[in-house]
């Protein structure tokens, strides 16, 4: 498994709560992250196989009023 720069697995579930506590529960970030949780067979627990530095970079890019 992957790891984040934080030392948590690199999961959807994982950015999740990084979404939350970095840019709010409603958050167009956030909500991108659900909707791949919901997609997804594994749900939170997905890894996530893109470099943290690429994910951070798609997260900040997500215009802030999208949810």
């Amino acid at each position: 498994m992957i790891k984040l720069s934080t030392g948590q697995d690199s999961t959807l579930g994982n950015y999740h709560k990084l979404c939350i506590a970095f840019f709010g529960k409603n958050s167009a970030q956030t909500g991108f992250i659900e909707e791949k949780m919901a997609k997804s067979s594994n749900g939170e627990n997905e890894e996530v196989v893109a470099e943290e530095g690429q994910m951070l970079h798609l997260l900040g890019s997500l215009p802030s009023a999208l949810k």
